[in-house]
């Protein structure tokens, strides 16, 4: 990934060039401070948060391919279809990709986005090793349950996405309940045969237990599913790497998530013409990128 990020949407993805650095990448949220007379103060704020990219890069205007710094341009005009739009983040790809929210459930006690459309969980405090959250937040299913709330990821050819999912007991079917996971063929488009990962016992130090590969699939969606009898499902954490094919995840403790949702232009692209004369027209470009549920 040295100097490109895999940037898209379903229809297509690409790598675009790295932004220029430093970026500024915010978490972005409802906070307010109040004064008291007496000196004292009182901050109201959410717990939950977005995040919001300033990427700018410096270019040719004349580059023509599709990695080129114009590709970012017209993935706003809609040249490859309309968003939402992801990103393997390159901080957060080989740490955990998922958003804080997915990786430990328990944050949407507060006010964090539910994972299950149609369900609220119940919240359980339990001591887990190695860093894993200390709240569960536990499901009741219906028979059929299948959420409409899926986490899209994309993932680029040659590379690997690794994935998690950690409760109270391990073993548990993503075919009975657990998680399902929808990959998409790179050759089609088309939704390919799903995937039921098996829990892994939170508190380990296996992080990861399932691959789906990059050569084969362009992207995947996640979420939560029911068959068979109604049932509870409880959840610790998850964890998803995205490496390059054959790299192994290494062992260890519970990697809060690093990564985002969806995400939508949130401005109009800025240009800045330097030289026509130069390297074949020098430029630069800036955007902003929010994340959005979707």
């Amino acid at each position: 990934m040295a100097g490109q990020v895999y940037f898209g949407n379903k229809k297509f993805q690409t790598w675009i060039p790295a932004p220029q650095s430093p970026m500024e990448a915010g978490s972005v949220g409802y906070a307010s401070e109040s004064q008291f007379l007496n000196g004292r103060a009182f901050v109201k704020r959410s717990r939950a948060s977005h995040r919001a990219f300033a990427p700018s890069w410096f270019g040719r205007q004349n580059d023509n391919t599709v990695t080129g710094l114009n590709t970012v341009k017209d993935f706003q005009d809609g040249v490859y279809g309309d968003g939402p739009f992801y990103w393997v983040d390159p901080f957060a790809s080989g740490q955990n990709i998922l958003p804080p929210h997915w990786a430990a459930p328990a944050l949407t006690e507060k006010d964090w986005p539910n994972l299950a459309s149609g369900v609220t969980p119940t919240f359980s405090s339990v001591t887990y090793a190695n860093g894993f959250p200390q709240r569960t937040a536990t499901y009741s299913l219906g028979v059929g349950y299948n959420s409409t709330n899926k986490l899209v990821i994309i993932i680029p050819n040659g590379y690997t996405l690794n994935f998690g999912w950690h409760s109270s007991a391990a073993g548990i079917s993503g075919s009975t309940r657990g998680f399902t996971i929808t990959p998409y063929l790179r050759s089609t488009g088309a939704a390919s045969t799903a995937i039921y990962p098996v829990s892994l016992l939170a508190g380990g130090t296996t992080k990861t237990n399932t691959t789906i590969d990059g050569t084969t699939y362009s992207y995947v969606e996640i979420g939560i599913t029911c068959a068979g009898t109604a049932q509870t499902l409880d959840i610790v954490g998850v964890i998803a790497q995205i490496l390059p094919t054959g790299t192994s995840v290494t062992s260890g403790g519970f990697i809060s998530g690093r990564g985002t949702t969806a995400l939508e232009f949130s401005s109009f692209s800025s240009i800045q013409y330097y030289s026509s004369n130069i390297d074949n027209g020098q430029i630069g470009l800036s955007v902003n990128l929010t994340e959005v549920d979707k």
